[in-house]
């Protein structure tokens, strides 16, 4: 070896004392945050087999009804979710492979990214402590039944485990995307003389402004337990939980962001106590029962109704509170903000009022149910969901999201809990036909019901044939990569793509807002002024919203005190 030469063995003994703690680091944080699966006999293993358009697995399918999904599953639990893991794999997949792109859209960093995980995996090492059995076994199943190419990432039954909980972590944060939803529930006189006479109507709009997988690839899940009620759930591809449902019994149970309270890294998912609510509830006592015993994670509203007797129910929920409970024995309306105390005069809950658009959607809605009282029937519920008006038939750009319909629902249905009939939007969001889906018919006769429901579907709305759609797509497409010019620093292509994106569509708010953001980051301030003016007149969707658009667009002499 020559003299001069660096000896690198001694470099890489230095080296290796401190490789060697890293890695047992990284095992010793892999193991005790790793959440292992529970140890039960493994469902018993099924092909699966096509017939013509339609999936199945032993007795369950997967078939479509116009552009939904529906799948009809049954069986004990560990055997539900392996069928269901079995029918929906390649959806599964496609969805996982969306969300991991978003991870790494909105956090670049590979180290971050690391470190991040790492906090939500040391949070919430214990997720699945607070997870009823039967949804453990279940989710077991599914781990085994999905074709999973992406345990390399996370073991399999962990991160389903994880997306099973996503609902409430991300409540937990700041920014959730899930504060958005409205629904109402109608009986009684608000329908009486309608064309169904003293049934229960019931609409909600599901709106996840996150990717539009959740709106393309949704899926009604007719569940039979092996114990317990049968259930139909509107949800996605991999959820075994429900975020919006009906019951055999006619109970229905869906669930709207809030926020008080402190968000705990334990307890029950409320997608878990939603669906023991499809499964055990008979009457909205029952329902509330079963809500009542479970500790929530995160804060939210439920609105429960009853076919049977027409009664609906807002149950307030919040981490170490008291559960609020508003009863209505006609009509109810709900956003995301609470009604009862201590939750209503939480801080959280008035940041919520001050920063998003619930109020003037609750406010809105009540319009509607007030003027359609006594004619409320399942056409005139899809018009309510609809609407893109502002309080007082004002008008609105479209997206506003101060009307009850923002073009964001990833699922929006009409339920008649009396007749048992569900209506769900086929998409895209409010826009396509409503495909009636008859659970009492499908629970009666399986698969020998699946496109023969009695109920009419209900019809697209105009916007997707006259092409005002298309135009506001296009404008939406176009502002985002305005944003991500923005993000990367290219003011000036900023700017020309907002310009192109008004150029389609010159009420678009947001993208007036942009464009007044970048144009005093330039300089420009009678320009952005200009373009503050008008998000001004185009009805900022939040108090806050309106309060910084009135400060931006007042002339220097205006704003002085």
């Amino acid at each position: 070896m020559d003299a001069a030469a660096p000896d690198r063995s001694r470099g890489f003994h230095r080296f290796l004392p401190t490789a060697l703690l890293l890695a047992f680091s990284a095992c010793a944080f892999g193991y005790v945050t790793r959440i292992t699966p529970p140890h039960l006999a493994p469902p018993t293993p099924e092909d699966l087999r096509y017939d013509g358009a339609t999936e199945r697995v032993g007795p369950a399918y997967l078939g479509r009804r116009g552009k939904l999904w529906v799948m009809q599953v049954q069986g004990a639990p560990a055997q539900l979710g392996y069928r269901h893991a079995r029918l929906t794999t390649p959806l599964m997949a496609e969805g996982d492979r969306r969300m991991l792109d978003l991870f790494k859209t909105f956090v670049p960093s590979v180290a971050f990214r690391w470190a991040l995980t790492g906090v939500v995996r040391l949070r919430y090492r214990n997720l699945d402590a607070g997870f009823p059995s039967t949804r453990r076994a279940e989710i077991f199943g599914q781990a085994l039944g999905y074709a999973d190419p992406f345990a390399d990432f996370l073991p399999t039954y962990q991160r389903l485990v994880y997306l099973h909980g996503l609902y409430d972590i991300a409540l937990a944060f700041e920014r959730s995307p899930l504060l958005g939803c409205t629904a109402f529930a109608a009986s009684g006189p608000a329908t009486r003389d309608g064309a169904t006479p003293g049934h229960t109507i019931v609409g909600r709009n599901f709106d996840l402004d996150v990717d539009p997988w959740f709106d393309e690839e949704k899926t009604v899940q007719i569940v039979e337990p092996e114990k317990g009620l049968g259930f139909a759930s509107v949800a996605w591809p991999g959820m075994t939980g429900v975020v919006t449902g009906m019951n055999a019994a006619g109970i229905w149970v869906s669930v709207n962001g809030a926020r008080a309270s402190e968000p705990r890294s334990g307890g029950v998912p409320v997608v878990f106590t939603t669906r023991a609510v499809l499964e055990g509830a008979r009457s909205l006592d029952d329902a509330l029962r079963i809500v009542s015993r479970d500790e929530p994670m995160v804060s939210h509203i439920l609105l429960l109704a009853d076919g049977k007797t027409g009664e609906s129910m807002i149950v307030e929920r919040a981490p170490g509170r008291p559960v609020g409970v508003v009863r209505h024995p006609s009509s109810m309306v709900l956003a995301n903000h609470f009604r009862t105390s201590p939750l209503r005069d939480d801080p959280k809950d008035a940041r919520i009022r001050d920063i998003t658009s619930t109020e003037a959607r609750q406010a809105r809605m009540e319009e509607l149910i007030a003027h359609h009282d006594g004619r409320i029937d399942p056409e005139v519920a899809m018009a309510i969901l609809r609407d893109r008006s502002g309080i007082g038939d004002a008008p609105l750009p479209l997206g506003n999201r101060n009307a009850p319909d923002a073009l964001m629902a990833t699922h929006s249905v009409v339920a008649d809990l009396t007749a048992r009939v569900l209506w769900v939007s086929e998409g895209p969001h409010t826009l396509g036909h409503y495909r009636a889906i008859d659970l009492g018919a499908r629970l009666a006769e399986g698969e020998a019901a699946a496109g023969g429901e009695a109920a009419a579907d209900l019809p697209a709305d105009a916007m997707l044939g006259d092409g005002s759609y298309e135009r506001y797509a296009q404008g939406v497409r176009v502002r985002h990569a305005a944003e991500q010019r923005v993000a990367e620093g290219q003011l000036d292509a900023a700017v020309d793509l907002y310009g192109r994106a008004l150029a389609l569509r010159d009420d678009d708010h947001m993208a007036w807002r942009g464009l007044a953001l970048v144009e005093d980051r330039l300089g420009h301030h009678e320009d952005a002024r200009a373009a503050w003016a008008r998000v001004l007149a185009l009805a900022p969707e939040a108090p806050k919203a309106r309060r910084e658009a009135e400060e931006h667009a007042a002339s220097p002499d205006e704003a002085q005190p």
